[in-house]
């Protein structure tokens, strides 16, 4: 086996991580963001993130429940927020 969980999981967060960034700088440059909008979509990013490691590493250490509340408590508020930066990214032009 070449990869093992942990490592697969931070190889896919590393992976992701560039995506979200290349994504943010992209929308920074189409809609000139402002601060406020920029802390929205940047923290709706690092939620998700976060709601994807916890999720992973609690199914690899044997603990469903805490995954499925993890997606709950963490993935939600990510998911609202960055809809809400987008929104509000978009709505100013």
């Amino acid at each position: 086996m070449i990869f093992s969980g942990s490592e697969l999981l931070f190889f896919i967060l590393g992976f992701l991580s560039c995506l979200i960034m290349i994504g943010f700088i992209r929308l920074n440059k189409e809609n000139r963001l402002n601060w406020k909008t920029g802390s929205i979509v940047g923290l709706g990013a690092f939620l998700l993130m976060f709601c994807i490691a916890w999720s992973v590493s609690s199914v690899l250490e044997g603990e469903p429940r805490a995954a499925s509340m993890g997606m709950v408590v963490f993935g939600m508020p990510a998911l609202i927020l960055m809809t809400l930066g987008l929104r509000l990214a978009l709505k100013k032009n």
